[in-house]
Parts: C-alpha cells; sequence; structure tokens
C-alpha cells in the first residue's frame, strides 16, 4: 500500500497494480467512501489490472476546491450532485461523464436508547453533538437539514462540535468528546464494536452521490472506465453491502 499526501489533512490511498505499465488513477473521494473504496478498489482492479487506483478522502466541497486550484485528480466522487455540477460549470469536467452511483444514508451514532431520536438529542443529558461542516461536507448539511425540519437546530446549534468530514465527525463520538455524532451508515459497516447507528429519514433525493471525470488529465480514457464500471452491478452490489441504496 502505498500513501501520498496532496494538501492539508487528506490522505491518498492506492493498491500496486500487478501491471507494470498500469494508468493511474487519483480519485478524489467523499469521506464516507473510506471504507467502501477498499472492495471498490479490489473487484474494479480484478477486473482491470491495468489501471491503479489511488484515492484521496475530504469533504466534498473541500475536494472540489482543490480540483479548482489545479489538484491532480482524475476522477471526483461526491456526496451529493451539487458539487460535480459545480465542476462542470468552472469548466473543470466533462459535462456528459457525470453519474448518480450511490445513495448515501444518515445515522445518529450511538444508536440512542430509543429510536425517538429527536426526543433523545432534547435531553438535558445530551451535551455535545457531532456533525461534518454542513457548508461544505454533504453529511453535515444532511444533518442540519434533519435538525431544522425537526425543530431542533436552536437547541442543537448550542451542543454542536463541527468536524470538517463525516470521518471526524464519527472519530469525536469514538473518542467519547461529545454524546451523539451525526454519521455516514457506510462508515459503521463491518465494524461489529462500533453497532449499528440509528438511520434518520431523509428526503428521497439528499445525499445522491455523483461521480464526474476530471477535464485534461491524461487517464481520461481509463477514468471513463472506472466510472463505466461504477455504474455496472458488480459495484451495486458491493454499494448495498456496505450501507448505500442505489439511486
Amino acid at each position: 500500500m502505498k500513501t501520498r499526501w496532496w494538501g492539508v489533512g487528506v490522505l491518498l490511498i492506492g493498491v500496486a497494480s500487478t501491471a507494470l505499465n498500469a494508468a493511474s488513477l487519483r480519485i478524489a473521494a467523499a469521506s464516507n467512501l473510506h471504507v467502501a473504496v477498499l472492495p471498490l478498489q479490489a473487484a474494479f482492479q480484478e477486473e482491470h489490472p491495468d489501471i491503479r487506483l489511488e484515492f484521496s478522502f475530504g469533504s466534498s466541497g473541500n475536494l472540489v476546491a482543490q480540483i479548482s486550484q489545479g489538484a491532480p485528480f482524475d476522477v471526483l466522487l461526491s456526496a451529493d450532485l451539487a458539487y460535480p455540477q459545480a465542476v462542470i460549470a468552472s469548466g473543470h469536467a466533462a459535462p456528459d461523464s457525470v453519474i448518480t452511483f450511490a445513495i448515501g444514508q444518515l445515522a445518529l451514532w450511538p444508536h440512542p436508547p430509543t429510536d425517538d431520536w429527536v426526543g433523545t438529542l432534547r435531553s438535558t443529558k445530551v451535551r455535545r453533538i457531532a456533525l461534518a461542516q454542513p457548508d461544505t461536507a454533504p453529511f453535515g448539511m444532511a444533518a442540519r437539514r434533519a435538525l431544522i425540519d425537526a425543530q431542533l437546530w436552536e437547541l442543537a446549534e448550542r451542543k454542536l462540535i463541527i468536524g470538517e468530514n463525516v470521518a471526524q465527525a464519527l472519530h469525536f463520538a469514538e473518542s467519547g468528546n461529545v454524546d451523539y455524532a451525526f454519521v455516514a451508515a457506510s462508515l459503521l459497516v463491518g465494524r461489529p464494536r462500533l453497532g449499528e447507528g440509528l438511520l434518520i429519514p431523509l428526503a428521497p433525493d439528499a445525499l445522491a452521490h455523483g461521480a464526474v471525470v476530471i477535464k485534461g488529465r491524461e487517464n481520461t480514457a481509463a477514468a471513463q472506465t472506472f466510472l463505466d464500471w461504477l455504474g455496472g452491478d458488480a459495484a451495486k452490489k458491493i454499494l448495498v453491502e456496505q450501507g448505500y441504496r442505489l439511486p
């Protein structure tokens, strides 16, 4: 496994391909995909050993900002559709390459004593609540929307601890620094120590994950191959297993 860095706090992960002349794709991926990309990467590279994948994780908004500043990414995997459209509007991505490949699920972790998450968060016993940055991270935006709809935002705002991304919000809860965190259900998959979170109902189109090919890079054809695969049955099966719904 190889690690590289781009910018501040963004980790690139790659698995070496058996092909010496493999094309190398640099993929900017939303933090909620951190766990899911491992089986996706393994399955893709089994079918396409000539294409090596490297992932960089961060909030979707921060990744888009890096792309606009010239970060050498070939593909953007965003936790919403607005950011891929923004990259297209800025001229950094190909309009005909955008796809919706998954629907994320928002969860409250740890699972509260009952399914009444609104009542739980109203309790004076709950002193701190974490969520991802609601201005740049789609899961943070979704959590804020859920709190507003539940008429909890003003109360919760006084208790909030803001993470740079959804993975950091989960870390705050794991470390005991907050009582509850709004997280991606996908980050809890395959981690029995954490247990399940309580899924928070959202609008059907909330957290629709979009992917787009970045223009002006050497490996545009390989990037399109990856997006075509990501929209196929093999990837869909993995994404469902990793806590996502299908579009």
